[in-house]
């Protein structure tokens, strides 16, 4: 019988080596760290703050990029001719740049780097949101607004492996829950500029152009500051330590550690810092390895790309990345889906002005009402031949209120994630969405379906980011910012699928609406809970 041989796992060390497996050295200094150990050691300081609230203002910025064109647009319908089909492309099209983008924005993160990728994308989104503004057509803002859409794709999922890796596995979805306040921060910020700025009536001809500045141009260049301060700000941040790791760069992913542990510790010096060493994850491979050398061209990136996406549909990454993409879905469904057509809802109940009605009742009522004054207004517009550009304040009101809601439960999940668990609080939340989704059908005070109605999509909304916090640890670190870009790519079909299916069957059978979506989160809710604690 054979002696069993000791199968200890290989450590990284500070020269960029491996100690063999049989090494045993019996100097203190040679200690195996793992990677939470590790950031134990360098703890919470100046350095994560920078980090922790540069990644607060991308997150913003990425809802800025998306969301802020929806108040854009009626301000700027007369200076671009554009009809209800074009303010609805324009609407989606960001959405659609995201969609076809996230599976090479993934692979990119995950081979070249969290940071680099981010500060790419960011200044790149940054031009072509500008640019966009300076639109004189439709076909100009439909290409730039698409160009926006396919280069902020890689911040909206990347950011959330960069923020989680500087943090140790239990923290990760905690700390990306609270940074995701800048969520409802970002819906408060473009609802107040923008009733601010659209509140001017000033405009300046361009000589020798056919461009006309507007407030609503101006506007465009307000919703791209966070742009252009994350990508400013990262460029003094540095990258994932966890990514050098998963790419085989073991010196490179010490002098960050040691960076972070330095900063975090004005008195300390070099000399202090104890890790010599690190354990690798469990399923980490030395990719300094398995990187082809001297390989080009598209047969190799082709290859690449499927031997970086291959391992999400292997065990035992397969059934956590399909409850994830699943369940991001259906997040995106009910949150974005019928949270688009949220101010319009709204508005149509208070201007019904039915009594002791429950939401589908007031709404019959108001399309039955609507059908008649389109028709009038239709009539009055084609003789007056008069283009109305200027905004409800309602629209600003109900945008701020929302981002309040979401801002105000952000933190309040934050408290609850200590005593529930994500697992659980996710589970939690879908449950009360669709509880809530229900009972606004049965419901007839104006008051309380308001307040079920905002349940039904906060609830459902804040579960996306703790749900991309704990995607982030269920992956290794190789494959992590691709499994989050793709579940995410899951949520943008969400909710375009969402949007435009509220928009086929609300006005047929409005209680059938209602019943899908909020059954939606319920079965969201039983998915989650066969996901790792």
């Amino acid at each position: 019988m054979r002696a069993e041989v000791n199968r200890s796992p290989p450590v990284f060390t500070i020269e960029g080596s491996k100690v063999p497996a049989n090494g045993l050295v019996a100097d203190p200094e040679s200690k195996s760290y793992t990677f939470d150990e590790v950031i134990d050691i360098i703890g919470f300081g100046r350095t994560t703050w920078h980090i922790f609230i540069a990644s607060s203002v991308i997150m913003m910025a990425v809802l800025n990029e998306t969301m802020g064109i929806s108040i854009v647009i009626p301000a700027a319908q007369c200076d671009l001719q554009l009809s209800a089909t074009d303010k609805g492309l324009l609407t989606g099209v960001s959405f659609a740049g995201i969609i076809v983008s996230s599976h090479f924005w993934g692979y990119i993160a995950d081979t070249k780097g969290r940071r680099r990728t981010l500060i790419v994308s960011l200044l790149l989104t940054a031009v072509c949101a500008l640019v966009s503004g300076l639109s004189v057509n439709y076909g100009m803002m439909v290409v730039m607004r698409f160009l926006v859409g396919v280069f902020i794709s890689a911040p909206s999922a990347t950011i959330f492996a960069y923020l989680g890796e500087f943090f140790k596995t239990a923290s990760r979805t905690l700390v990306i829950t609270y940074a995701s306040v800048a969520v409802g921060l970002s819906a408060v910020f473009t609802a107040t500029t923008g009733w601010y700025v659209l509140s001017f009536t000033w405009s300046l001809a361009i000589p020798g152009t056919e461009l006309v500045l507007k407030p609503w141009r101006v506007l465009f260049f307000v919703y791209t500051l966070p742009t252009l301060i994350g990508a400013c700000w990262l460029m003094m941040l540095p990258e994932s330590p966890k990514f050098y790791l998963s790419r085989g760069r073991e010196s490179e992913a010490f002098a960050v550690l040691l960076r972070l542990y330095l900063e975090n510790h004005p008195h300390a010096t070099v000399e202090d810092f104890p890790v010599k060493h690190i354990t690798p994850e469990p399923g980490q491979k030395d990719r300094s390895s398995t990187i082809p050398k001297g390989s080009s061209g598209w047969r190799h990136v082709a290859s690449s790309v499927w031997n970086q996406t291959v391992p999400l549909f292997q065990r035992p990454n397969l059934v956590n990345f399909t409850i994830c993409c699943v369940v991001q879905f259906g997040l995106f469904v009910v949150s974005a889906g019928m949270g688009l057509w949220f101010p319009d809802i709204i508005n149509r109940l208070t201007a019904s002005n039915v009594l002791d009605a429950t939401v589908c009742e007031a709404l019959d009522v108001s399309m039955q009402t609507d059908f008649a004054v389109d028709e009038l207004e239709e009539t009055i517009q084609i003789v007056e031949g008069v283009c109305v550009d200027t905004i409800n304040e309602r629209v600003f009101m109900y945008a701020i209120t929302l981002g309040g809601l979401y801002t105000v439960l952000y933190l309040a999940m934050s408290v609850l994630m200590r005593l529930l668990g994500r697992k659980c609080l996710v589970a939690f939340n879908l449950f009360f969405s669709g509880i809530a989704g229900l009972a606004l059908q049965f419901v007839d005070h104006p008051y309380v379906t308001m307040a079920l109605f905002c349940s039904f999509l906060v609830f459902a909304g804040t579960s996306i980011s703790i749900l991309n916090g704990a995607t982030v640890s269920f992956f290794p670190t190789n494959v992590r910012a691709m499994a989050v870009c793709l579940s995410l790519m899951m949520g943008r079909l969400g909710s375009v699928f969402g949007s435009n299916l509220v928009g086929l069957i609300m006005e047929d059978n409005c209680t059938l609406t209602f019943n899908l979506f909020a059954c939606g989160s319920i079965i969201c809710a039983i998915l989650t809970l066969m996901l790792p604690s």
